[in-house]
């Protein structure tokens, strides 16, 4: 059977569901957000490897059995109640290209901390690297002025050493529900991070805020990777599968979550449940609008961070300069909207936050 008759027998599946129920609309509203976060879009000239998001995407969807942003957006729901805390993690890039972190990453955390603080009811901290404060700040200002409570930044310096006491001091001062991680890289099975390219990141540049992961999930809390490159922690579940087609089979991480993203490029995968939140919470406010996307993008750079693709300090992500990033969040939205007509079934969250506000 070819790939293209695989997904046709998928959808016929899907369509012959019944689909009247909140659970399969959310679904089919995640098919559209899936394919509109797989368009690969990246340059060709842009030094990043071709050819993978899509593969990348189909061995993650095969590994869960349904839409990838609307699974998460519905972990979320079912695992986060009003008042609890939530980490998002996020940080790639090193000197002496992206010396302050690059813009894939900051922009999608904050808005999905957005989401989550104004959807769930839950106080949101993004837990960054200290190299990559200055970009992940500037963007949770911009979004925070919408939140009940601020956004929280926290760092942690880039050593080894470091890592182990301050994920232990993360996870006790917010006993956080929920870690989710934006382009966040982590580990191969041998210790040693890698970009997407190949390129060996010494581990003294790093944060080791991968470490939240494994102790997440020791806790039995949810974890969530959202990522573009198979180097991001999550991928780690679909190591041997990714391994098999990846060509720098050794960049693929071997840190694991719960659920796992593949995106074309990681912001746009964060984006994407953010509008999985919207439709199955019933508030399409949940997702930004085209213009804070443009002023997170242009902040982010502002505020020290560079492209990951190119290393410009021009405002672009992955090599796609602003206007797209405004046009794919403009054509979420649209879905947003045709899929939220009649307002969605309560998240017993957001029911919990009515009537503690009310």
């Amino acid at each position: 059977m070819s790939r293209q008759t695989g997904q046709e027998v998928a959808m016929v599946m899907l369509l012959t569901e019944d689909s009247t129920g909140p659970d399969s609309l959310l679904a089919m509203a995640g098919e559209r957000f899936d394919r509109l976060m797989t368009i690969e879009s990246r340059p060709l000239s842009g030094g990043l490897p071709p050819g993978l998001v899509v593969p990348m995407y189909e061995i993650c969807r095969r590994h869960h059995g349904e839409p990838l942003s609307t699974l998460a957006a519905r972990a979320l729901m079912s695992r986060v109640v009003y008042g609890d805390n939530v980490i998002v993690a996020t940080g790639a890039g090193v000197p002496p290209k992206l010396p302050q972190g690059e813009t894939d990453g900051p922009p999608g955390a904050a808005v999905l901390a957005r989401a989550i603080a104004l959807g769930l009811g839950a106080q949101v901290t993004i837990v960054s690297e200290e190299a990559h404060s200055k970009p992940v700040e500037a963007c949770a200002a911009l979004v925070g002025s919408s939140t009940a409570r601020p956004i929280k930044v926290e760092t942690i310096p880039p050593h080894p050493k470091y890592g182990p006491k301050a994920v232990e001091a993360l996870m006790a001062r917010y006993q956080p529900s929920a870690i989710v991680f934006v382009e966040l890289d982590g580990p191969n099975p041998d210790g040693l991070f890698h970009g997407v390219r190949g390129d060996r990141r010494p581990a003294g540049t790093m944060a080791h805020l991968h470490l939240l992961a494994e102790a997440g999930r020791a806790a039995k809390r949810l974890t969530i990777g959202i990522g573009d490159g198979g180097n991001e922690v999550g991928f780690g579940a679909v190591r041997t599968a990714l391994a098999a087609f990846h060509p720098n089979s050794f960049v693929v991480t071997a840190v694991e979550t719960d659920v796992v993203v593949s995106a074309a490029i990681s912001n746009w995968g964060a984006y994407a449940v953010c509008a999985g939140l919207a439709v199955g919470i019933g508030s399409p406010d949940l997702l930004h609008n085209d213009a804070l996307e443009g002023d997170l993008i242009r902040a982010c750079v502002s505020a020290g961070a560079r492209d990951g693709a190119t290393a410009s300090t021009e405002p672009l992500v992955d090599g796609v300069p602003e206007s797209g990033h405004r046009g794919f969040v403009s054509l979420l939205q649209s879905i947003v909207a045709s899929s939220s007509s009649e307002p969605g079934p309560e998240s017993p969250s957001r029911q919990r936050s009515r009537e503690v506000t009310s």
